[in-house]
């Protein structure tokens, strides 16, 4: 496994803990917990997607980044 794969997973294996802690013992259980904990897991998404594209990009133009 390359270093890639290697973050991409551990990214996500992290966003998914998050939610599913969120989702098996909410600390508040209100509006603001639930907008929380929905921001942290799009910031996971926006974090994958831009690693994806870095990844892209690398391989589209090499060391010309």
């Amino acid at each position: 496994m390359n270093l890639a794969d290697a973050l991409l997973r551990r990214l996500k294996t992290e966003q998914a803990q998050f939610a599913l802690e969120g989702l098996q013992k909410p600390a508040q259980r209100d509006a603001f917990e639930y907008g929380f904990r929905s921001g942290v897991v799009t910031g996971y998404d926006k974090a994958i997607q831009a690693l994806l594209s870095l990844l892209d990009d690398d391989e589209k133009h090499g060391d010309q980044l």
